[in-house]
C-alpha cells in the first residue's frame, strides 16, 4: 500500500473480527457509513467460520461450510461497500487456543501494512462472551498498543513494514437482545 503523507490520503478504518458475519452484525452500519464518507475501510476476519451452525443443509455441509461462509464474507463486505477484505487462516472455535503473541503479531502486520487511523474490534467481553471474539479482541487491543513500536515484532520491520500507531481503538457493541433474533 502506498504510504502518502497523512494529509494526502483518505482516512482509514480497520475492522478486525473473528468470523464471517461479525462484521455485519457488529459494525455493518458503521462500516457502510465510513465507506460512504470516503474512508478507506479494510475488514479482516480471523476464521472462515467453519465450525458454525448449519441452519440450511442445502446451503452447506460440514465440509463446505468454511468455503461457503468465506464467500458470504466477501459478498457481505461488497454490499457494505468494502473492497478491501481479508480472511485469515485460523480455525473457527480455536482462537482462544492460538498463542496470543502469534495472533497479535498477525494483527500488528495488518496494522503496519494498512496504516489505519481507527480500529474496530470486540471488547474484552467478546460482545457476549464468545471465546473467539474475546481472543481476537484481546489480540487486536494488544496490536493497537504494539504496532507503533519497533521493539515489537522487529522481524516485520526488517521485512519492510513500518511502525504505525492508529489514533483510536473502538469496541463494537452487540446488544444481548439481538441474540434472541432468528
Amino acid at each position: 500500500m502506498q504510504n502518502l503523507p497523512q494529509e494526502q490520503r483518505r482516512p482509514r478504518l480497520l475492522a478486525v473480527f473473528a468470523h464471517p458475519d461479525d462484521e455485519t452484525f457488529c459494525a455493518g452500519g458503521t462500516l457502510a457509513k465510513y465507506v460512504a464518507e470516503g474512508w478507506d475501510v479494510m475488514v479482516v476476519t480471523a476464521t472462515a467460520g467453519q465450525a458454525g451452525q448449519i441452519r440450511d443443509p442445502q446451503a452447506a455441509t460440514r465440509r463446505t461450510l468454511g468455503e461457503v461462509r468465506g464467500r458470504e464474507f466477501f459478498a457481505a463486505c461488497a454490499q457494505l461497500g468494502v473492497s478491501n477484505a481479508r480472511l485469515l487462516d485460523y480455525m473457527d472455535g480455536t482462537l482462544q487456543e492460538v498463542d496470543l503473541h502469534e495472533l497479535t503479531g498477525a494483527v500488528v502486520a495488518i496494522i503496519r501494512e494498512f496504516q489505519p487511523d481507527s480500529i474496530i474490534t470486540f471488547g474484552p467481553d467478546g460482545a457476549y462472551g464468545h471465546p473467539d471474539h474475546i481472543a481476537i479482541g484481546a489480540a487486536t487491543a494488544r496490536a493497537f498498543e504494539q504496532a507503533g513500536s519497533r521493539r515489537h515484532f522487529p522481524e516485520q520491520i526488517s521485512a519492510g513494514l513500518r511502525p504505525h500507531q492508529a489514533e483510536q481503538l473502538y469496541y463494537s457493541y452487540f446488544p444481548p437482545s439481538r441474540l434472541q433474533l432468528g
